[in-house]
């Protein structure tokens, strides 16, 4: 399973309509683009880019995805710059079938820890996540651990688990069961506890991002919708985008705003970052007269700590003359994710960076 078709929901969502991506924006021209690639990419190896932090103490960055390599998804780590010119490494689930990585972090004494999916061809490639922590390159098979979001608490079968970006001690991510795919959770690593996320009047929720501030104090972005779906499709709809603060400590939610792009109907945040001001920098997908749009959101903190709806700023992103782009990811005044060649239709992975001052 790829990350960037399994978990883009509202591009899912958009194209089995049957519509095509925009293939420009107002002002792209000042965005500097640079294409990121897997060694070796091509129109039948495709690139996934689904993650990225800061390396602590360096200028380098962690950038997570995946590589086909003919058979089969193979998770990839980046570190390096964020244009280009890292090492890639290959960091698989032991004895899988697949493998995705989807987000990494910081861990202790040079460590990195990672988070995202594997499937195993004898339980018929059903999704299970996975958290690891240990060195660059891969470590033994006891650094990692599943991730599988518990039936007790499901309170029935969980055909998948999907956890989509780690920060701090929280892994957030979805699981689905037979009878819908919007269920949003919160892993706790320390303590190696699960709980659910519901948006406020959601009929079901998505969390595809955390930030941490530090301390217990969190911050994750995602979707919601209020429809009711009876399904457990992963191309579901997250037709409203939400912010929201997490408390790790109490399990206490706050500031719950939800974020709609202007003149948008359907609008999903895929990643957070620190803007370096009090605020964030999201990555985010929606919709531009019912086309399929990949932006760069700045959410500023209002006088009262909450989020600032009226000041919010939408910058809309198209890698140059690609037939679709996608908002995967973001760091600092950078986003990331993948586009397609409009000729050999080659997946590749790319890197934006967006002329601004949050950062």
């Amino acid at each position: 399973m790829n990350r960037w078709s399994a978990t883009s929901s509202l591009l899912g969502a958009l194209f089995l309509s049957g519509l095509a991506a925009c293939g420009g924006s107002s002002g792209s021209k000042s965005i500097d683009y640079t294409t990121l690639n897997y060694p070796g990419a091509g129109s039948t190896t495709p690139t996934g880019l689904t993650g990225i932090r800061g390396v602590a103490d360096s200028d380098d960055v962690y950038i997570t995805g995946s590589y086909f390599d003919g058979a089969a998804n193979q998770g990839t780590l980046y570190v390096g710059s964020i244009t280009g010119g890292g090492t890639y490494y290959q960091y698989s689930y032991p004895g899988s079938s697949g493998s995705n990585v989807y987000s990494a972090d910081n861990g202790n004494a040079g460590n990195v820890k990672l988070t995202g999916t594997y499937a195993l061809a004898s339980t018929g490639m059903r999704a299970y996540g996975f958290y690891y922590n240990g060195p660059i390159p891969v470590g033994g098979s006891e650094l990692w651990h599943q991730i599988d979001f518990p039936e007790s608490q499901a309170a029935g079968e969980v055909l998948n688990t999907y956890p989509h970006s780690i920060m701090g001690d929280l892994i957030v991510g979805n699981y689905n069961t037979p009878i819908t795919a919007g269920n949003a959770f919160v892993y706790q690593i320390s303590t190696g506890t699960y709980s659910t996320l519901v948006a406020p009047g959601s009929r079901y929720t998505t969390a595809y991002g955390v930030w941490w501030n530090g301390g217990t104090s969190y911050t994750i972005v995602g979707g919601f919708s209020d429809v009711e779906l009876n399904t457990s499709s992963e191309d579901v709809q997250a037709s409203i985008g939400f912010i929201v603060d997490y408390d790790a400590a109490t399990g206490a939610y706050s500031n719950w705003t939800t974020l709609l792009a202007p003149g948008a109907q359907l609008t999903h945040f895929e990643g957070i970052t620190s803007d370096g001001n009090g605020g964030y920098n999201l990555a985010a997908t929606y919709d531009v007269d019912n086309i399929p749009a990949a932006g760069f959101v700045n959410v500023p903190r209002n006088s009262s700590g909450g989020f600032s709806q009226n000041d919010t700023t939408w910058i809309q992103v198209a890698y140059p003359d690609a037939s679709t782009t996608t908002s995967d990811t973001v760091f600092e005044n950078y986003l990331l994710g993948i586009y397609l060649d409009p000729g050999s239709q080659a997946t590749n992975g790319y890197s934006a960076r967006i002329p601004t001052s949050w950062y």
